[in-house]
């Protein structure tokens, strides 16, 4: 009952393969040769399977780790009690040079003169990635609660505020002589403004801490509400040049979308010294349709993007003294939340200084 029928073998590595799961044979009857890889192994290794074939037996190792390698298979193909590792981390050589961390778990099988390997292969790099994503969620989703709950705390009191302002203009118009009137009235309207701009900015604050339904979305709007909540960072850094034109709706979760454009917008004020006048910084936000998506534009005249910067800005948490530098999770959740809608985050150096941070949506479907 526990053997596996032998055509039911090609299902089993057909279903590896399409899971991206490497999968390598080897034996040892005196001296070690290759059976097997699959074509999942071949390709990520830069191979087809019969050119991996063809490179010596221990040519994918690293050759820092292919000493201690070679010993333990050694170990183990000629040591008979010698238990397997449950699984080990080893060091790959893709064949353009470059390294990647594995994973590798193996079984052993007695055959006529020696013994037979099996090794699976779990890329690593993917795995961390993955925990790095459910880390950037958990934050999010912390962030959000929290906001949420101080908008809430917030737009209580404001509402009541708001409701005796109003009762209180009509007393003073009521009740008080003409001549201290315009002066009082000024200042219930200044009141009434700010107060109005706070509720503005709780409703702003509110749609993009919640988690909400995917629905077709006015990205000019998202935008415009961001904006209104980042400019206490950005106005005191640089002049913000708004281009907001009308575009298609796209398809997604508002909050999610309001979460990346904030990225991209604390990003692109996080290029400029704070030292310096803002005078002539200046950040540039453009929304408009463009070669059949809907795009983002930040762009900023801030310092140039150093080239670990251009590499790495998408790698979760990633910081330097100044680009990223107090913008949480950085821009790598815009990307994640773009391709997660089948769109693109991509950022690149502004001629004449600075970065420009390119976020293209698709439009959404038709309705019928």
């Amino acid at each position: 009952m526990n053997e596996l029928p032998i055509p039911l073998l090609p299902a089993l590595l057909g279903a590896l393969d399409r899971a991206g799961v490497g999968v390598i044979a080897m034996q040892y009857t005196g001296t070690t040769e290759k059976l097997y890889a699959n074509e999942s192994l071949a390709t990520s290794l830069g191979y087809t399977t019969e050119e991996w074939r063809q490179t010596p037996v221990w040519h994918a190792i690293s050759p820092r780790h292919r000493p201690a390698i070679t010993q333990l298979f050694d170990k183990l193909a000629r040591t008979p009690d010698e238990p397997i590792p449950t699984a080990i981390e080893v060091m790959l050589i893709h064949r353009d040079g470059h390294e990647i961390a594995a994973e590798v778990a193996g079984g052993r099988v007695e055959i006529p003169g020696g013994y037979a390997f099996v090794f699976v292969v779990r890329d690593m790099s993917l795995h961390r990635q993955t925990q790095l994503s459910l880390l950037e969620a958990d934050r999010l989703a912390l962030v959000g609660a929290l906001a949420s709950g101080f908008a809430h705390e917030t737009n209580n009191p404001l509402t009541s505020v708001l409701l005796n302002l109003r009762s209180l203009r009509k007393q003073v118009m009521a009740n008080m002589g003409e001549a201290a009137q315009t002066s009082a009235l000024r200042c219930l309207d200044d009141i009434t403004t700010g107060s109005e701009r706070i509720a503005s900015n709780v409703r702003a604050l509110q749609t993009l801490a919640t988690r909400s339904t995917t629905a077709t979305i006015d990205l000019a709007s998202v935008v415009s509400s961001a904006l209104r909540l980042a400019a206490p960072t950005l106005e005191p850094r640089a002049h913000v040049i708004r281009q907001i034109f009308p575009v298609a709706p796209v398809l997604g979760e508002e909050s999610r979308i309001g979460q990346a454009v904030l990225a991209m917008l604390l990003f692109a004020s996080s290029g400029f010294d704070t030292e310096l006048a803002a005078s002539s910084n200046r950040i540039v936000v453009a929304v408009e349709d463009r070669e059949g998506n809907v795009c983002v534009v930040v762009s900023d005249n801030g310092r140039d993007l150093t080239t670990e910067e251009a590499e790495h800005a998408f790698d979760p948490f990633f910081r330097t003294p100044v680009r990223g530098a107090g913008v949480g999770v950085g821009i790598c959740v815009a990307r994640s939340v773009a391709v997660t809608l089948g769109g693109e985050v991509a950022l690149t150096r502004r001629e004449g200084g600075g970065a420009v941070v390119t976020m293209r949506l698709p439009p959404a479907p038709p309705q019928s």
